[in-house]
């Protein structure tokens, strides 16, 4: 597994009008600067034309208020929250039938995953958590019976940004 930057690891939470180019549109600013981004994701909301990007990206600390205040100038932007990482995320890993032993099931409650599928040869575990909880999980995982991994954009039980903003 690439281990990501994690130093100055900003989530960006994004409300915007939907329209045609927007994530280009922000995402030149993240690459005039040179700023890795580690994940991006696009979702509709319950507000008619409005869409919330949330990106994971590395920003130094003394450049994120005036970048912040730089990506509010898009014209299509509402309203924007920054946050720490912090977030949690969904990793699933798929292992090969033949790893179902003792073991692992002892990894799987010490670690609170969960049996999510099973099929003929192989299935799939899932775990929520922060980036460094799911790698840890990965990293005892990880061998010849660990086919494979991914995981999830973030997961948040609020609203990010607060919609006295809107």
């Amino acid at each position: 597994m690439k281990k990501a930057n994690t130093a100055n690891q900003t989530i960006f939470s994004i409300y915007a009008e939907d329209k045609k180019g927007l994530v280009g549109q922000v995402l030149v600013h993240f690459n005039k600067r040179s700023y890795e981004v580690i994940s991006l994701n696009v979702a509709r909301t319950d507000i008619s034309d409005l869409v919330m990007l949330t990106i994971e990206a590395v920003v130094p600390a003394a450049d994120l208020l005036p970048f912040t205040e730089r990506l509010k100038k898009i014209v299509e932007v509402y309203a924007i929250s920054t946050y720490a990482d912090s977030l949690k995320k969904t990793g699933f890993y798929r292992l090969d039938s033949a790893a179902l032993t003792g073991t692992l099931w002892l990894l799987i409650g010490k670690y609170g995953a969960h049996l999510t599928s099973m099929g003929e040869k192989t299935f799939v575990i899932s775990k929520t958590g922060s980036d460094s909880d799911l790698e840890e999980l990965y990293r005892k995982l990880e061998g010849p019976y660990l086919l494979g991994f991914c995981k999830s954009g973030l997961i948040v039980e609020e609203s990010l940004v607060p919609f006295e903003e809107l």
